[in-house]
């Protein structure tokens, strides 16, 4: 296919998560690439457009964050202005050189940007930065019993089942919204190209999707400076955690092992956890959302890097950019960053003891050898894929 036109679909034009990160890193260099770039959104923020591309939202608020309740779980079940306006949008376009590329919808833009995408017999592609296809969470993650779910999406026992991190009544708008999603827009059915972002994420998901969809790998992009200088971190004294503060990413994990060693433990990042867990170990020192240069430097500073978190994740790539610099992690094996690990360069563990035990192996051990496990060229392998459907 001789792409021209990309239209970048995603709730937000702006970092608002990991996925709106990775559609506004690949709409810059998609640009970058002398291709016409569109960026179709329902949350906006005027001053965070990037020149030389074009933008299209509804202007619209996450779903449930709506002040209209009913307007809202209307609009995250099937959001009918996102259809008018993207419609509005493809019929300027040309099928025949124009791709869809979808990073995130289930927060505010809804299924039905699938839906009139498929009717116009546009060219679909998904990164599969989460499990929404399949599971009406996102994350085969059972909250109130913090744990992963086994349960077969939208079974029985998975309607009956409060697994939502707020209440049953949650539950059943995610069911009613994923009803929609899989049973009438038939998304995973007619999805032809998607791109998985870890062979772990992959193997659950390939299952769940259609038959004729083809999958291709290609890891998000990471912010690394190639010239970087790696440093040594056995003469670093504390142990680091990087991202949300919540029950899934398993943050109390890390509190707790590194408090019943009594040693010095960061936490970067925020979440609906913090508060509670800042109470319960006032002896770690939470230090909120920084930057990337800012994690950058509290990176360099840090014995080790751990990643305790306790859902599947689709690729945890935190643990790569703190192994560019050298620096060794230990990661909870049930999740999709244990694929970046070996002995060479960090632990699994699978339990807060395990936990404990890895880290008093790094805090002994004198070497590591933390070397990037594969050339993140994201630019050339997205544009190669995409010439290629």
């Amino acid at each position: 296919m001789n792409v021209k036109t990309v239209v970048i679909v995603n709730d937000f034009n702006y970092v608002q998560g990991g996925a709106s990160k990775v559609a506004i890193d690949t709409a810059k260099m998609l640009k970058e690439a002398n291709l016409d770039v569109y960026f179709f959104s329902a949350v906006h923020k005027k001053e965070e457009e990037i020149e030389g591309i074009t933008y299209i939202s509804t202007n619209q608020q996450e779903a449930l964050k709506e002040k209209n309740k009913l307007k809202g779980i209307f609009n995250g079940i099937y959001n009918f202005k996102a259809k008018k306006e993207l419609k509005k949008l493809l019929e300027t376009l040309d099928k025949e050189t124009t791709v869809i590329h979808v990073h995130g919808w289930t927060k505010a833009l809804s299924s039905s940007v699938f839906d009139i995408a498929f009717k116009m017999k546009f060219k679909v592609v998904l990164t599969l930065h989460d499990y929404f296809t399949a599971c009406p969470n996102g994350g085969y993650f059972n909250y109130p019993q913090n744990e992963i779910c086994h349960l077969k999406p939208l079974s029985w026992k998975c309607i009956k089942c409060n697994c939502d991190s707020r209440n049953y009544g949650f539950k059943l708008y995610r069911v009613l919204r994923q009803f929609v999603q899989n049973k009438i827009v038939k998304l995973n059915d007619k999805l032809e190209y998607a791109i998985s972002i870890s062979d772990f994420s992959e193997k659950i998901l390939k299952p769940t999707l259609g038959k004729n969809t083809k999958i291709t790998k290609i890891y998000n992009p990471i912010d690394i400076d190639e010239n970087i200088e790696k440093i040594d971190p056995s003469k670093n004294e504390y142990y680091l955690y990087v991202g949300r503060v919540s029950k899934e990413k398993g943050v109390d994990l890390f509190c707790q092992a590194i408090t019943d060693l009594n040693y010095k433990g960061i936490v970067v990042g925020d979440g609906d956890e913090k508060e509670k867990l800042e109470k319960q170990f006032p002896n770690i020192e939470f230090v909120g959302w920084k930057n990337k240069d800012e994690v950058n430097e509290y990176m360099k500073c840090a014995r080790a890097l751990i990643f305790p978190s306790r859902w599947y994740e689709t690729a945890g790539l935190t643990v790569l950019e703190a192994q560019a610099i050298g620096i060794p992690c230990i990661v909870n094996e049930c999740c999709a960053a244990k694929e970046f690990v070996s002995e060479k360069n960090g632990y699994l563990f699978s339990n807060v003891n395990e936990l404990k035990e890895q880290i008093v192996k790094v805090n002994s051990r004198k070497e590591f050898i933390v070397e990037r496990l594969y050339k993140n060229d994201y630019k050339y392998e997205i544009m190669h894929f995409l010439n290629s459907i």
